[in-house]
């Protein structure tokens, strides 16, 4: 049994998105990452090697518009939660025709009909207040829970996910530098010898 919402497989390759480049950032090929979390539909992230996002997408088999959902989970996944704006989401139908012939089969057996709903969130580069240029990145990282999406200077020499820079140590290296300070505390202590 499917869960309400899941595209099934013909769906799902009609929907994916063949490669492309990153024509504004780097003219490397962009690639689609895609995942599922929170809400029953799938995400597809295309961005390119460097993270830099050209479109995020949310896709759901259902009437419904899930659009204050992805608004919502896009808002806990991105640093600074106002880079999310309502206008910068747009919501599509996709139906049978335009997805070919296995997934129009798909989607004519189901009665009543029902189309898949497609959210995209695309967020263009813009000025900071210090006249920088910033672009959306995405991070994946496995120590997180889901994606990380920010914003930073394509051109910086070091872009950072908020999320890594915020992570603490890890419980080895607080008892390695624990131990080193105990070490120098000791031998700071010890009386000269004569």
């Amino acid at each position: 049994m499917r869960r309400r919402g899941t595209l099934p497989s013909a769906l799902r390759a009609a929907l994916e998105s063949p490669g492309g480049q990153c024509y504004r950032h780097c003219d490397r090929p962009v690639r689609t990452r895609r995942f599922s979390r929170v809400l029953p539909g799938t995400w597809h992230v295309r961005a390119c090697p460097s993270g830099v996002v050209s479109v995020t997408a949310y896709i759901e088999w259902t009437r419904r518009d899930p659009t204050r959902a992805v608004r919502n989970a896009l808002r806990r996944w991105t640093v600074p939660r106002t880079l999310v704006r309502s206008w910068d989401l747009r919501i599509a139908t996709r139906h049978g025709p335009e997805l070919g012939r296995a997934a129009e089969r798909e989607l004519a057996a189901l009665r009543p009909p029902r189309g898949v709903r497609v959210v995209y969130w695309r967020l263009y580069p813009f000025r900071a207040r210090d006249e920088t240029e910033r672009r959306l990145f995405v991070c994946f990282r496995r120590t997180h829970p889901s994606p990380v999406f920010f914003a930073s200077s394509p051109t910086a020499t070091t872009w950072g996910c908020p999320a890594c820079s915020r992570r603490r140590p890890s419980s080895l290296g607080r008892k390695l530098r624990g131990a080193s300070v105990r070490a120098r505390r000791l031998r700071d202590r010890k009386i000269p010898s004569r």
